[in-house]
């Protein structure tokens, strides 16, 4: 249970990552460093502004999205249709710059966001954390909306068609690189909401982006590269793994990112395009 409630949120800012890599084929090494700014964003609004973690969305998503269209036109139009390589490396770039940045202005202490510390009780024997169940109802709600955005609206389909095929969409009149700014600019809200969500059940430094964007890049492999739907199931599954490897591995904590990758190895072994990628591919 504790994994799945994980999972939601683990799922929610890796959507973000395979959006960038489905519409514009970058990848972006610098997803869990805008996490890691969601999270000090939300600090930010918690101690010096008195805003309620998760009214303070209604503050920085905006922000968030904003600066996804700014690293859109600065950045990333620069390596559109350039070698897969090349945007990996000026995001990874982007990445360090980020993190320096963070630890010139708040150092390289542990923040922490004191949010309903208290538990749920759900049956005789099993409570669940108020922050913990208070994030995945919020991840679910923003991973919907997002969800049937992309599928419902006219928006979401011109960006769903411009992931399917650019040439085509901008044939069709689709103004591709507008398509691709929206698309950086919810990546980028995307994975604030989810710094947020993270930030008030742990602690965070300038350095946990890192992780963030390793533990991202393992959902989208799992569940496929570009695939929407491969991202949730792929988030669900590594937050279960990792919560039955701690508790049932001795010394399990130190465990869970070796169980992660080996999960990982195995399902590109199987299938190398992800669980609901292409087998072949």
């Amino acid at each position: 249970l504790s994994g799945i409630l994980q999972g939601g949120i683990y799922a929610m800012f890796a959507v973000g990552l395979t959006l960038i890599f489905g519409v514009m084929r970058i990848i972006n090494a610098a997803h869990g460093e805008l996490v890691m700014m969601g999270a000090y964003l939300t600090w930010v609004c918690f101690f010096h502004l008195g805003l309620d973690p998760l009214l303070s969305l209604l503050l920085t998503l905006p922000v968030a999205f904003l600066f996804g269209l700014a690293l859109q036109k600065v950045v990333l139009n620069a390596v559109v249709g350039q070698p897969e390589l090349t945007g990996l490396l000026v995001t990874f770039g982007l990445g360090l710059v980020i993190i320096y940045v963070t630890e010139w202005l708040f150092t390289t202490d542990f923040r922490t966001i004191p949010y309903a510390p208290g538990s749920v009780q759900l049956t005789a024997t099993i409570t669940v954390s108020q922050n913990k169940l208070i994030s995945f109802v919020i991840a679910v709600v923003i991973t919907l909306a997002v969800y049937l955005f992309l599928k419902l609206s006219r928006l979401g389909k011109a960006i769903r068609a411009t992931a399917l095929n650019a040439e085509v969409a901008l044939v069709c009149g689709i103004p591709v690189r507008r398509i691709y700014l929206v698309t950086t600019g919810l990546s980028a809200a995307l994975a604030v909401a989810g710094g947020a969500l993270v930030s008030i059940q742990f602690g965070f430094n300038p350095e946990t982006g890192v992780v963030y964007t390793l533990e991202a890049f393992t959902i989208i492999i799992l569940g496929g590269r570009g695939h929407y739907v491969g991202a949730l199931i792929g988030g669900v599954m590594l937050a279960v793994l990792e919560g039955l490897v701690s508790l049932l591995v001795p010394n399990g904590t130190a465990m869970v990112e070796l169980a992660a990758y080996a999960l990982m190895i195995f399902v590109l072994l199987i299938r190398p395009g992800g669980l609901m990628g292409v087998k072949d591919a």
